[in-house]
């Protein structure tokens, strides 16, 4: 289909936008309406069969109720179009067959001959249809993927899909890590876990959809924070912890070891709720036999663990804690003498 699609008076569908616009006013139409719609469209004059409609929008073997979904979309379509069903100008029903779009087209190149349009990012996906979904916009990026804003027409409902960097599309290392973050979250059903909902594949490229969070990451409001010279209440902070900690629980039960918390993997959505991201560094573990555990449980201590844990875990292990700690009230820690010589860090 060309760019976009010019008919009846003032009617404009633009293909490459995914929207329809009423002298040129976008017009509020869900992705099932316009998907069928654009269908029509592309296959105006002919006979477009119920059947075809449901391979095109759902696919083969799907056990949904089409029947209704269909009739709800071309309900849609001619209420947004101001179409009559008995003397109809742009769909019309053939009973007990399908549907056909019978109104005249005119084509509108994507873009004016003599002002090319911008090239979108190499590598860019926004705008296309990946599988059964409609690539929207890209929400952010990293070394390790790539996130896109999209839509499930089949569902009709908002995701988020990450895809692996064009540098890394073939990189081994980078997919199995891909593949390892979407088995590991998708095995755990917990409200502080992010949901994956499936792994698929898009021109040899391996793709997770997940949950679409509304937020921002704990990093971003400690970097925010600091920025404002203010605090994080203390009260927000533990809640955050104890949430964590709750999903961390529940992934450790599974057998499941993340390996990679820190803020920027902690996402606090617009409604309060925590949820941790990226198990892309997650380690399934067998559990110990009881034997080996009840063994290990009454072995001395060896002297240099005993020095370990009466020093090291208090003055070099937790030291990284409160470094790392000292963001989230925007206060970095002030080190403390003790009573034994040692420094301590507390916070100002």
């Amino acid at each position: 289909m060309p760019g976009s699609i010019r008919f009846g008076d003032d009617f404009e569908l633009d293909v490459r936008a995914y929207e329809l616009r009423s002298a040129g006013i976008p017009l509020k139409l869900k992705p099932i309406p316009m998907e069928l719609l654009m269908f029509l469209v592309e296959r105006r004059g002919e006979l477009v069969t119920r059947e075809q409609i449901v391979e095109r929008i759902w696919g083969k073997g799907v056990f949904l109720d089409t029947d209704n979904a269909i009739n709800g979309a071309i309900s849609k379509i001619r209420q947004v179009l101001r179409d009559d069903v008995a003397q109809p100008r742009f769909v019309q029903t053939v009973t007990g067959r399908g549907y056909r779009f019978i109104a005249p087209v005119t084509e509108v190149p994507s873009s004016p001959p003599e002002i090319p349009a911008p090239a979108p990012p190499a590598g860019s996906l926004v705008g296309r249809k990946v599988s059964h979904y409609r690539i929207l916009e890209v929400l952010g990026g990293g070394g390790m993927g790539v996130v896109y804003k999209a839509e499930d027409v089949k569902l009709g409902r908002r995701v988020a899909i990450k895809f692996l960097p064009a540098e890394l599309a073939n990189d081994q290392r980078a997919f199995s890590r891909l593949e390892r973050e979407a088995r590991a979250a998708s095995a755990l059903d917990h409200p502080n876990i992010c949901s994956i909902y499936e792994l698929e594949e898009y021109e040899g490229q391996p793709f997770i959809v997940m949950q679409l969070l509304e937020g921002r990451t704990l990093q971003e409001q400690i970097d925010v924070a600091a920025e404002q010279k203010t605090t994080i209440p203390l009260g927000e902070v533990l809640e955050v912890a104890i949430r964590v900690a709750d999903g961390l629980e529940a992934a450790h039960k599974k057998g499941m070891i993340h390996r990679d918390i820190k803020p920027a993997n902690i996402f606090i959505t617009s409604g309060g709720v925590v949820k941790i991201l990226d198990f892309g560094l997650a380690k399934a573990v067998e559990e110990e036999p009881e034997a080996g555990r009840v063994e290990r449980a009454l072995k001395p201590a060896s002297a240099d663990a005993l020095a370990l844990s009466s020093r090291g875990v208090e003055g070099r292990a937790f030291a990284p804690a409160l470094e790392n700690a000292g963001p989230s009230t925007a206060r970095r820690p002030v080190p403390q003498k003790r009573r034994d010589g040692e420094e301590r860090g507390r916070f100002a």
